[in-house]
């Protein structure tokens, strides 16, 4: 599974094992034996908050793999670390993941 993006409400949300609409739903009934990736997408001051820190090592507990943000001109207009990462980047490494299980 991917969520991309995942803005810091969802994480939120998954970190805390709540299941209030269908994605959700579907990462707490997820088989986490398989793979799930995230590539968040916040604003900066969402994305160095403490309690996206804390959300982060919960879903990583989970087995969630994280394929981080970049740095660069966000949509509210700030410049900063948050923006997800680029499609490009996030096929390189679900393929990279995906190649290495053949």
């Amino acid at each position: 599974m991917l969520i991309a993006p995942l803005s810091a409400n969802t994480l939120a949300k998954i970190a805390g094992g709540l299941c209030d609409n269908l994605l959700t739903c579907v990462v707490r009934a997820w088989d986490y034996s398989k793979p799930i990736y995230v590539a968040p997408a916040m604003n900066t001051f969402m994305w160095d908050n403490p309690f996206t820190s804390r959300h982060l090592d919960a879903a990583a507990g989970l087995g969630v793999s994280l394929i981080p943000p970049v740095t660069k001109r966000l949509a509210c207009g700030d410049y900063g670390n948050g923006a997800m990462a680029e499609p490009a980047e996030i096929c390189r490494t679900l393929r990279l993941f995906f190649g290495s299980q053949e």
